[in-house]
């Protein structure tokens, strides 16, 4: 069925509600920015509280984590501010905790069910497992778009050697502009972690976020004060450039 086309919500405008994973007895806050009522997959912002724990064990889906501020401890690894993990389905990970108030993007890949278990699941895909990556110790990169526009960078989080989908940053300078629009062939999404980015709809501003499908024009885009921004592509990212009449 997939997700609805959202563009683009303030998160903080979205209703708060009660937040609790089938087999995880603590509860928390989250704000569901968008879901896909068939299976269940979602990009929720969820609001850890301090003391908040779950024991070592797996999910029965991938999960991905990018922690926007706090900081969740996960076994021996710390995802601190701007950490991302990436957990495949049966990978056993944890114990887990948040010591402080922690705020996420928690992205599971359908809805999740957690087993509390020390081993992995049989027929888990541990070699894709991304317990801990700090992106600010990440070296900033060139991006993939051939004819992006100068004043741009691109951090990769991951990439799955299967379908091309990605997670990645892209890190923008003060008044960087493009003057064209995009289609991609694949969905995208993104949350804006600092700065803003203005397009015909508005400007997105920290804690703004969009779900699109493919192949639906978009942009031009330009940033006043630079920006941050957290992305999900379901593919390989290709980008089909509208000049302007």
């Amino acid at each position: 069925m997939g997700r609805p086309h959202i563009e683009f919500i303030q998160s903080s405008e979205v209703e708060s509600d009660v937040w609790q994973i089938s087999g995880i007895a603590a509860k928390a806050q989250a704000r569901t920015l968008s879901r896909d009522p068939g299976n269940g997959a979602a990009t929720e912002l969820v609001n850890f509280p301090a003391g908040w724990s779950a024991p070592t064990g797996y999910f029965s889906t991938d999960i991905e984590v990018f922690v926007l501020d706090g900081h969740l401890q996960i076994g021996s690894y710390r995802l601190k501010q701007h950490s991302y993990a990436y957990i495949p389905a049966g990978v056993c990970s944890g114990p887990w905790e948040a010591q402080k108030v922690t705020n996420a993007l928690w992205m599971p890949s359908a809805s999740p069910q957690f087993i509390a278990a020390s081993e992995h699941a049989p027929g888990n895909r541990l070699e894709r497992y991304i317990p801990s990556i700090d992106s600010s110790a990440l070296p900033w990169a060139g991006t993939i778009t051939p004819g992006f526009p100068p004043g741009a960078m691109r951090k990769t989080l991951r990439t799955d050697p299967d379908t091309g989908a990605s997670t990645w940053l892209l890190g923008v300078l003060p008044q960087w502009r493009d003057y064209r629009a995009e289609i991609h062939p694949v969905i995208e999404e993104a949350y804006v972690v600092l700065g803003g980015l203005t397009s015909l709809c508005g400007t997105m501003t920290q804690g703004c976020y969009f779900w699109r499908p493919a192949h639906i024009p978009h942009g031009p885009y330009a940033s006043a004060t630079g920006a941050l921004v957290f992305f999900r592509s379901d593919g390989s990212l290709r980008t089909d450039y509208i000049l302007p009449e």
